[in-house]
């Protein structure tokens, strides 16, 4: 076995002050770029745009991002996660697996009903964002890991009985269009239901159906 080479430097470990800095950099990059894009309509939100936003320069922008199209997919990422984080928690709550898929599709719902949510999700699935490079990627990523915890329930309901005809892969994904089809009539203003009506018909809808 060659002996390690002693005299090669070693990668320096940044100090707890300079990864903070970075993290506060980078937040304030995504921050930026959320507000121009949900702001700007049909115009472009270029790198220049979020540098005079932020204030920082050039090169800070590109020791994190690559391409405005890396940080538009890192929003998104982030977004995704914070949702995924929410619904694992509520269906973890849930003492049985018919009150897991209530939680599951209330917490979706809570998206569709929250003013500020209902803004990231109008900003996250904007043509400027939807068409960055990797996107499409992060998004069937995403997608999968929120249908996970769901997966999950309808996997133990149909073990234990209490969702005896549940065909667990295929039903979290026709669970999920219907509750992403509510959340985009709210984004588009046209939806008449109040939260608890979706909840209840929705809920309704898949209880029928997987029993």
């Amino acid at each position: 076995m060659p002996a390690a080479d002693l005299s090669a430097p070693r990668p320096r470990t940044p100090s707890p002050a300079r990864v903070a800095k970075y993290e506060t950099e980078r937040a304030a990059l995504m921050r930026a770029a959320f507000e121009l894009i949900g702001r700007n309509g049909s115009r472009a939100t270029s790198v220049h745009d979020i540098l005079d936003a932020t204030g920082l320069s050039t090169r800070t922008f590109y020791r994190h991002f690559r391409s405005k199209d890396e940080l538009v997919v890192a929003m998104y990422r982030v977004d995704s996660d914070r949702v995924t984080a929410s619904l694992v928690a509520a269906v973890d709550a849930a003492p049985t697996p018919l009150d897991a898929l209530d939680a599951w599709i209330g917490a979706y719902l809570d998206i569709a009903y929250d003013a500020r949510r209902i803004r990231h999700a109008r900003v996250l699935s904007s043509p400027e964002v939807a068409s960055a490079e990797g996107f499409d990627a992060a998004h069937v990523e995403g997608s999968a890991a929120q249908r996970a915890p769901l997966v999950d329930a309808l996997r133990r309901g149909r073990a234990d009985g209490s969702l005896p005809a549940a065909q667990p892969e295929a039903d979290a994904f026709a669970i999920q269009a219907v509750v992403v089809a509510h959340l985009r009539s709210r984004m588009e203003r046209d939806g008449t239901l109040t939260r608890g009506e979706a909840h209840a018909y929705v809920v309704d809808l898949f209880r029928r159906a997987l029993a």
